[in-house]
């Protein structure tokens, strides 16, 4: 059976474009010397994901079903193909003539395969997973769902896995070696062909990290498409080999050694990283209609690693900076990202801020008698630039790219209607030291980052000799307690613990953690209007976290009894349970 993935990228709601392209494919596949006998897509791949609210709108699921009942009549090759049925089947009867043609899971926003009429699916509803027969073999489709461990699929020859898996980090790619041999292993459990589909692209703040693949009943690979890229892979299924044999080598215990012969070199981390938010960059600008985007740049480490996604992701033709020296701006800073521009290729403009910093000084002191307090006066200057860059934005149709991180959107250390100011953030979810990591793993690639940006220490220059460590810790002590507040949920004791633990701990404090904590819970409510950032595995400040706003709980060291154990306190909270079994931690 000669099988095509179609890897395919779409866009959230737009149903009908999606399936436009997806015929597109088709037909060219259908106009090949060798059409293939099926063509597998991702999950998804009609409607997009994630749709969010549109699941409960009547007018969606009726352009679901629409869209859906004609891609089945007009796909030229037997096809499978993801898409949405937010309704029952039962209601599905209003909307189109042939239901038992559709093949779903049960309840609302189930994913939904189909093959062209050409084929007898029969009236299989409510599945996760279906088994058909087609050319006169069997087959089994997951939809968006992985097998379980007692899942049999031995009946089977192929098992087809159509996913929208998200990136989460290196480990969670079907590159990584864990999630491979997990494939291997169902492969070989089930003595079936596998067949993987998975969805590519970025859409809001979720990134798909495709890498489709094809494995043998023995576990070998012998097809993979490309990570973070859209594209259409092959493969000649054979069924030459017994699944005895497959069977009986699995059951023997014998030691396998696999023969990949089209194996993807699994990414490095930070190269993945880069990857993914290059794909979330390209895809938030072109999916919204821009081909452009502005950025400012300040000379400092995050303008930099912005500007350089961007170009990677747009091209340099396609990406502006604007330079804005005020009147605490070292010069090197200027000299710094002058040097970035050139040595990336794109167009700069300068735009001081020093004159209307002035004005509205002047009219300040005219109007209330001074020119505003020392916050003010520094806050004005982020405020000022910020409307630099949307007049650009608005003049020139630029999407605003926002060049924050996580470590200073965690610690609330921005100007509101500053620089919290843009569409996307492609950093946002980024933690400071690995915007570095980012930087030196770029520059190895081509030296595009000068070196003193790098080597400088970071500021803001909102005063002169302002430096970031002025008012934060150094990041790399900053961002050891950030990571496991937020991504663990540890609060000062299990932090405390958890750093002096470490060899160099000699820096680690309660009052320091207490202090960091702090302003992380009071900064809640700037990073509500923080931009969108694509996510990296990581919680996402803005949508994820969740905190109150008002928010009157402030954690402290409570310096437990030596006889009592960390681990033995969280136990006992973590089992504590109500007389009528209700758990508070499942609230």
């Amino acid at each position: 059976m000669f099988i095509a993935i179609a890897q395919s990228n779409p866009i959230a709601g737009a149903m009908r474009d999606n399936a436009e392209r997806a015929l597109a494919r088709l037909d060219a596949l259908a106009a090949s010397p060798y059409p293939p006998d099926l063509v597998i897509f991702p999950a998804f791949a009609l409607t997009g994901t994630p749709v969010g609210g549109l699941c409960f709108s009547d007018a969606f699921a009726a352009e679901c079903l629409d869209v859906a009942h004609a891609f089945a009549q007009k796909a030229p090759l037997p096809t499978l193909i993801g898409t949405l049925i937010p309704r029952p089947l039962e209601e599905v009867r209003g909307f189109i003539s042939e239901p038992e043609a559709l093949l779903c899971r049960e309840g609302t926003g189930g994913t939904l395969g189909f093959v062209d009429t050409g084929n007898d699916w029969g009236p299989a509803r409510y599945a996760a997973s279906v088994t058909t027969v087609i050319d006169g073999h069997t087959i089994s489709v997951l939809l968006d769902d992985y097998p379980e461990p007692e899942d049999d699929f031995s009946d089977s020859e192929i098992v087809i896995l159509m996913l929208a898996k998200e990136y989460r980090g290196t480990n969670t790619m079907f590159t990584a070696s864990e999630q491979m041999g997990l494939l291997r292993e169902f492969a070989r459990r089930n003595a079936a062909w596998v067949v993987v589909a998975n969805l590519v692209g970025a859409q809001d703040d979720s990134v798909y990290d495709g890498a489709s693949v094809v494995l043998k009943p023995d576990g070998t690979v012998v097809q993979a498409a490309e990570p973070f890229v859209e594209e259409v892979v092959t493969y000649n299924i054979s069924f030459a080999r017994p699944a005895q044999a497959v069977q009986a080598a699995v059951g023997s215990g014998a030691t396998q050694r696999f023969e990949d012969s089209h194996l993807v070199k699994p990414l490095l981390p930070y190269e993945a990283d880069w990857r993914a938010l290059e794909l979330s960059v390209r895809d938030y600008v072109h999916k919204n209609g821009f081909s452009d985007v502005v950025i400012g740049l300040s000379g400092g480490i995050d303008s930099a690693v912005t500007a350089t996604l961007a170009v990677d992701a747009l091209g340099a033709e396609h990406v502006h900076g604007v330079l804005m020296p005020g009147p605490h701006s070292s010069p090197g800073s200027v000299a710094d990202a002058t040097e970035l521009a050139e040595k990336l290729g794109i167009d700069t403009l300068t735009l001081p801020i020093t004159e209307p910093l002035e004005a509205f000084r002047a009219l300040s002191q005219e109007v209330l008698g001074q020119e505003g307090s020392f916050l003010a006066r520094q806050n004005i200057q982020a405020r000022i630039r910020t409307i630099h860059l949307m007049h650009l934005s608005n003049t020139f149709n630029w999407l605003l790219l926002n060049t924050g991180n996580k470590s200073e959107a965690a610690m609330g250390f921005s100007t509101l209607y500053g620089d919290t100011a843009g569409a996307l953030a492609p950093l946002g979810n980024v933690y400071k030291t690995d915007v570095y990591g980012l930087a030196l793993w770029r520059n190895e690639r081509s030296s595009v980052i000068p070196p003193a940006i790098l080597e400088k220490p970071p500021s803001a220059e909102l005063y002169d000799g302002q430096r970031d460590d002025d008012t934060l810790p150094p990041y790399e002590q900053l961002d050891r307690i950030l990571r496991p507040h937020i991504e663990e949920g540890m609060g000062v004791d299990q932090i405390v613990e958890y750093l002096r633990q470490e060899p160099d701990n000699e820096w680690v404090s309660e009052e320091l953690v207490e202090q960091v904590l702090d302003s992380v819970r009071a900064a809640e409510y700037k990073r509500r209007q923080e931009p969108l950032a694509p996510s990296l595995g990581y919680l996402d400040m803005g949508m994820d976290r969740d905190w109150p706003l008002t928010n009157g709980f402030k954690d402290h060291y409570r310096d437990l009894k030596p006889d009592v154990s960390l681990s033995e306190y969280l136990g006992m909270i973590h089992s504590w349970k109500r007389p009528d079994g209700w758990d508070f931690l499942a609230n």
